[in-house]
């Protein structure tokens, strides 16, 4: 989670910030993404690539929504064409029960892509 961070940092997001259950401090706060410690519409952008570990898919999301700024941007990174890994608690094989956990926001973009066993691109805007 680290690097990714540090990714953002390197190309111009200066208050990048990541959440995990194991921190890294300065770049990564301990937290739950189920139940994030963040304020409502704080942030223009969102990215995920763990949306498989979410035990409650419902609440992951809800936490999405409630602190993306209006017109704020989501990026997911999905497995649909296969299990994500050992960890996953919830599989996709397709982007249609995103849609429906979105009810929020509306789907903007899809696309291929190679992330670490990670197959889809997925964009959400949240409605203004």
């Amino acid at each position: 989670m680290g690097q990714e961070v540090e990714a953002l940092k390197r190309v111009g997001v200066s208050n990048s910030i990541g959440m995990d259950l194991a921190p890294y401090p300065p770049l990564v706060v301990k937290g739950d993404f189920h139940n994030q410690l963040f304020d409502d519409a704080k942030f223009d952008l969102k990215f995920s690539n763990v949306f498989d570990h979410a035990l409650f898919p419902q609440k992951f999301v809800s936490e999405i929504e409630r602190t993306l700024k209006p017109g704020g941007i989501c990026v997911l990174h999905v497995a649909l064409s296969r299990r994500a890994d050992k960890y996953s608690a919830n599989d996709l094989y397709s982007v249609e029960p995103l849609k429906k956990l979105f009810k929020r926001s509306e789907l903007v973009h899809t696309r291929t892509v190679d992330g670490l066993g990670l197959d889809t691109e997925v964009v959400f805007r949240k409605k203004r």
